[in-house]
């Protein structure tokens, strides 16, 4: 059974087996008064009064008053803060709170952003920045190397025209036909280049001559005239232009492809006129031993700038996490200061009046629980007035 002090409202829950007769007397515990306690009891049916009896009992009351009936004092109990909370929500009928709560929202407006940028720009970083970047490197180093070894091919040519220069004027009566007899000529003019790479020399004749070449590491094209190779190559053109550029040019160098064994690969030549000589060197090179280089530089980059991604994303998850534990602590301990701020003022609210607020921060927390400390306070103070006016 539920009762409520008439003079502050305090409310109480006592059995109703406790109460002896119908009307009782208690003293509210918060303000010192006392009230009535009625039971709860159905109406009786009336019963047929006689006219006669119902004139003498009016004549009666009127003669001297009914003495009200007897009130027997009684004790009540303060039900525990749990009960009371129970009681005051049934009491009031107040809603009970829906929707998310500020840990909910904390971690829904603070943390999920937070790991929603992060995840973009991982996705940013690994499906745009690092491909470009793992082409872009590469494809710089490839240019690198490609220009750096042409260049060495380019000065390969030179040199090995200036020494094929040197030797013909110190041996005037070395004919052409003999280039590839002599031992010491034949490795000034023919030398290995890389793992595929080799220097020529051929003959650069009058007009309407024949192009022969006098050295060459295959003795099948010894003395040969080059325009007969053209058989079976389909990219002959481009391997003839480059070799008699120099009719107008002292060099030349380019790309070609040579079909050999059935295999068609791609070379790399270049060539030099020998001053003062009909005579021209030549260095021709397997651009697939320079892919190879450039392909495995490729590869060092790739695992390099996994690596690196490897590193990036590892910072980044470890510091999404330090940054989603620091908001959900900071989060959580926030929460638990209001909502035992929210259970203090709801047991001063059902009239606990000594409960201590413990709240130790310096910020608007703090503030409120001071505020609720000072509320307390001054409702006790009002009771007391109450209380010291009702017993004068």
């Amino acid at each position: 059974m539920i009762i409520t002090c008439n003079h502050c409202g305090k409310t109480y829950s006592i059995k109703e087996s406790k109460l002896s007769v119908d009307r009782s007397k208690a003293r509210c515990l918060t303000c010192g008064e006392w009230f009535i306690i009625a039971r709860e009891t159905e109406p009786a049916s009336p019963e047929p009064v006689h006219p006669t009896a119902k004139k003498d009992r009016m004549a009666s009351d009127t003669a001297s008053p009914a003495p009200e009936p007897e009130t027997v004092p009684i004790s009540i109990e303060i039900p525990e803060p749990q009960q009371a909370s129970a009681s005051q929500v049934a009491t009031n009928s107040s809603p009970s709170r829906r929707g998310i709560g500020l840990t909910g929202k904390f971690i829904l407006f603070s943390i999920l952003p937070f790991l929603v940028v992060c995840t973009a720009s991982l996705w940013y970083y690994t499906q745009w920045v690092m491909p470009r970047m793992d082409t872009q490197v590469a494809e710089t180093m490839s240019d690198a190397i490609w220009s750096i070894e042409q260049k060495h091919l380019r000065e390969q040519s030179h040199a090995n025209a200036r020494q094929v220069r040197q030797y013909l004027f110190s041996h005037p009566d070395l004919i052409n036909r003999n280039f590839n007899r002599d031992i010491y000529f034949k490795k000034i003019a023919i030398k290995k280049i890389g793992d595929s790479g080799f220097t020529f020399l051929y003959e650069q004749p009058n007009p309407g001559g024949v192009w022969r070449s006098w050295a060459h590491v295959d003795p099948k094209i010894v003395g040969r005239d080059l325009s007969e190779l053209k058989s079976n190559q389909p990219d002959f053109d481009t391997f003839w232009n480059i070799l008699t550029a120099v009719e107008t040019a002292p060099s030349a160098a380019g790309f070609y492809h040579w079909q050999d064994k059935g295999e068609t690969r791609r070379w790399y030549m270049t060539v030099a006129k020998v001053r003062g000589t009909p005579y021209v060197t030549g260095t021709a090179f397997k651009a697939e031993e320079i892919e190879k280089s450039v392909t495995l530089i490729r590869q060092q980059t790739r695992r390099i700038t996994t690596e690196a991604l490897q590193g990036t994303l590892l910072a980044m998850g470890l510091g999404a996490l330090l940054a989603a534990s620091i908001f959900i602590f900071y989060g959580r301990r926030t929460t638990r200061r209001i909502i035992h701020l929210s259970d203090v003022a709801d047991r001063i609210s059902l009239g606990e009046l000594t409960i201590p607020v413990h709240v130790d921060a310096g910020d608007e927390i703090g503030e409120l629980a001071e505020a609720i400390s000072r509320m307390r306070d001054s409702i006790s103070v009002a009771i007391k007035r109450l209380r010291k006016k009702s017993n004068r």
